[in-house]
């Protein structure tokens, strides 16, 4: 038993000899005598052993011929064991390593392999188990530093308490249910920040993250379906409430179906029947409009009473040919009732564009009009100047005569009548014409004849009286 002992401690490192004197203490009976010479075996043993730890074969020089290496099969077989497992290290995933091999562990690794044996089996021994704990720190920090709160909080929980079992669960689980946690809440807080969100959705959202992360799941997995469908179908009443014709008949229409009716009516269907109603509401607008002209409000009428596609038709199609033919109509029609400078303004934009005959319409029209009213009011004026003048050179002359007979006597009143006249070069009165009526003029002539004649004869009496 003794020597299977020996043979034990020889077999194994220096970091074996430290329990040499409990086995011998244990293996050999007898005296104190006996234990101290074992003790001094115990030595030599160690002193043995210890170059074996550092990798080198002892020398005895009584026992092996001069020239000749010592050799030691053990050593060699644990050697190629140390590294073999080095490189095994190399090798992620493995069960001793809690994270991907870092660039630092592969360095100390690659100086283990390219050292001596020694240097293997201390890396073994002591220095990988040092570097994984290290790598475990940092991958922990390098995921606590990108997550949320809850993962923050499980990796605080985790970096502290060196254990290893504590490092290998939060990195290979405890991660990952913290993220989830932290999703869920981070999904639950955009819901209830969303404006489209329903009442009944933000009142869970706003409940469940108040809770735990038991609370945030299931409300997003089990609550959250039939809250959107109920604030949906309360969404769809308001829509129908407040909205026209045709948004109240695909409304009702997707209220009586399925929850995809509905949602396929708040998606794009509220949106084609507010569209038709629109379309309507502005056909209406432009026949009830004073100044449409006939053919559109014709077309417009034809439109409302058929179909929502009639109507886009008419809007987007016939109005404005429509619009252009009823402004060349008007504008004609402002020609023939106008004066010059209307007509000779309405007559260059009918020959133009559209947008001359609208721009006549709007201020061209205004702007001749009263260019032939200022002219006409210029005429006006001239004319009572001239009436209200005395010309050089004139004669006044009665206007008119009357002559009246009563009981034998004759009452005769003359108008004065202007006549004017200058010498010309050759003797003779140039007439300049008159500004009295002819029908005056004659009268007042018939007027002086008859004085004349008056005259003469009072003149031929007055000898024979």
């Amino acid at each position: 038993m003794f020597a299977h002992g020996l043979l034990w401690l020889y077999d194994h490192s220096a970091d074996r000899c430290r329990v040499a004197a409990e086995f011998i203490h244990a293996q050999i009976p007898g005296g104190p005598l006996k234990i101290r010479r074992s003790l001094a075996a115990a030595v030599f043993l160690a002193t043995a052993a210890a170059p074996l730890a550092a990798g080198t074969a002892p020398a005895f020089a009584d026992t092996v011929p001069a020239g000749q290496e010592q050799t030691d099969p053990a050593g060699t077989t644990a050697d190629e064991e140390n590294r073999a497992a080095i490189e095994r290290l190399l090798v992620y995933p493995n069960d001793y390593l809690l994270t991907a091999p870092s660039n630092y562990l592969r360095e100390h690794a690659a100086a283990a392999l390219a050292g001596t044996p020694a240097d293997r089996a201390r890396f073994l021994a002591s220095e990988v188990d040092r570097i994984r704990r290290d790598d475990a720190r940092i991958a922990i920090l390098q995921i606590m530093n990108v997550g949320g709160p809850a993962v923050k909080k499980a990796g605080n929980a985790a970096f502290p308490t060196d254990d290893l079992d504590v490092y290998r669960a939060f990195l290979n689980v405890g991660q990952y249910t913290a993220r989830a946690e932290d999703e869920n809440r981070a999904e639950a807080q955009r819901l209830l920040d969303d404006p489209g969100s329903g009442l009944g959705v933000r009142e869970g959202a706003e409940k469940a993250l108040a809770g735990t992360a038991a609370d945030v799941e299931h409300f997003l997995k089990v609550e959250l379906g039939s809250l959107r469908e109920v604030d949906d179908r309360v969404l769809l009443m308001q829509i129908l409430s407040r909205g026209g014709p045709a948004v109240h008949k695909a409304a009702s229409k997707a209220m009586s179906g399925t929850i995809e009716d509905v949602r396929a009516f708040l998606k794009t269907g509220q949106y084609i029947a507010r569209a038709e109603d629109e379309n309507r509401a502005e056909a209406q607008r432009i026949i009830d409009d004073p100044a449409t002209g006939r053919h559109v409000r014709e077309a417009a009428q034809k439109a409302l009473a058929g179909s929502a596609a009639d109507v886009e038709h008419f809007l987007k199609v016939e109005l404005e040919p429509l619009r252009a033919s009823d402004d060349r109509i008007r504008v004609s029609q402002l020609i023939e009732a106008g004066g010059p400078e209307v007509r000779k303004a309405g007559t260059a934009a009918l020959d133009g564009a559209v947008e001359d005959v609208r721009a006549f319409l709007k201020e061209g029209q205004f702007t001749a009009r009263a260019k032939d009213k200022a002219a006409e009011q210029a005429a006006a004026e001239a004319a009572g100047a001239n009436a209200g003048s005395t010309p050089a050179g004139g004669a006044v002359v009665p206007a008119s005569v009357t002559t009246a007979t009563t009981a034998g006597s004759t009452t005769v009143t003359s108008t004065p009548v202007v006549t004017t006249g200058t010498r010309g070069a050759g003797g003779s009165l140039a007439a300049t014409g008159s500004t009295v009526p002819l029908g005056p003029l004659g009268a007042a002539a018939g007027a002086a004849v008859v004085l004349g004649a008056g005259a003469v004869v009072a003149s031929r009496r007055r000898p024979q009286a």
